[in-house]
């Protein structure tokens, strides 16, 4: 072989394998699990910055945790919390027994008004001014702004449709839902017009939370005990099992992916 020939085979060969290094490092990797405190049943995830808050609505209570597991701060009393979010930094808490949003800062509880009541908040996210409430036994979505509220969706299995959604989300615009029971999630434009629905092919059973990245949709498919990883055109990208026991909930932060293990006692660390 002479120079030419070798120098062009050397440089092909790095070019695969700086792509194959690539493409390693883009796929989410199992690292670590934190081990929660003693009985706990983690439904829910929120960031407050390096520490974590979830639910444990088999118990009415929420933690705050450091990555170690560590309690730092805790919330008793609350019927069976379910999907939380944090927002500037206030946790927002869906309350399902008693159909009440709560709002939690320096260690004060108060109620968040909601013009259009839910019956069972399965999920509450907060924009700023803008609240999404995930409307369990009406099937439906209740958006309010300070100028107006409206909902979105009706029960049913049609696209469009809601069947006990349990978690939604808004990026650019675009309202995410986790359609759990119609095994799913769907997205709205803000107008509540239906757009897309994503992960009909996979066979999830119970799409209970969903996380939004960059360029990334991750789906909790809990009785399957996976996680799903979508492109936003809806193209399955991978599948997690590693370290993954009934997963309920899903959040990114900082390069790295927090799973709630509700039957595990423990949330999954995965890196890239």
């Amino acid at each position: 072989m002479n120079f030419r020939k070798l120098f062009i085979f050397s440089v092909f060969a790095l070019v695969l394998l700086t792509s194959g290094c690539e493409r390693t490092k883009e796929q989410w990797q199992f690292e670590r699990k934190i081990i929660l405190p003693k009985e706990a049943r983690p439904l829910a995830l929120a960031k407050d910055e390096e520490a974590i808050w979830f639910s444990d609505p088999d118990y009415f209570r929420l933690y705050k945790i450091d990555l170690n597991g560590k309690v730092l701060d805790s919330i008793t009393g609350i019927q069976r919390p379910m999907n939380i979010h944090m927002d500037k930094e206030t946790l927002y808490i869906p309350e399902f027994l008693t159909d009440t949003i709560w709002q939690y800062k320096k260690g004060k509880t108060s109620p968040l008004k909601i013009n259009k009541r839910p019956q069972a908040p399965a999920g509450v996210s907060v924009y700023g001014d803008t609240i999404l409430v995930a409307d369990f036994y009406n099937h439906r979505i209740i958006v309010q702004t300070p100028n107006y509220s409206y909902t979105i969706g009706k029960q049913g299995h049609n696209e469009g449709q809601l069947y006990y959604p349990i978690d939604v989300k808004l990026k650019d615009g675009k309202v995410f839902v986790a359609d759990a029971y119609n095994h799913r999630v769907q997205v709205f434009d803000f107008d509540g017009n239906h757009i897309k629905t994503i992960g009909l092919n996979e066979k999830i059973n119970v799409a209970s939370g969903i996380a939004l990245s960059t360029n990334e949709l991750a789906i909790t498919d809990q009785e399957n005990n996976r996680i799903l990883i979508f492109d936003y055109q809806g193209k399955l990208l991978q599948i997690l099992k590693e370290a993954i026991f009934y997963p309920t909930d899903i959040h990114f932060d900082k390069g790295m992916l927090f799973i709630a293990n509700f039957k595990n006692n423990s949330i999954s660390l995965y890196g890239r």
